[in-house]
């Protein structure tokens, strides 16, 4: 799965959107690093894309095997 488009903010409980909101051209890959704002406090968070995500993405077309 791709990184959420919102996320909670840990300090004020706000809502937090990714900036900016597109996905890259070429698709998430590990180690790249989503930024989000939040509203409310205007903090800004960064968070990395790890293995887990970018697995998750590329199998969602996948079939499940029997």
């Amino acid at each position: 799965m791709a990184p959420a488009d919102t996320i909670v903010c840990v300090d004020c409980g706000g809502r937090c959107t990714r900036v900016p909101f597109d996905a890259p051209e070429l698709g998430w890959h590990a180690g790249d690093l989503v930024t989000y704002r939040c509203a409310d406090c205007a903090d800004m968070w960064y968070l990395e894309v790890d293995e887990e995500d970018v697995a998750d993405e590329a199998g969602a077309g996948d079939l499940p095997s029997a």
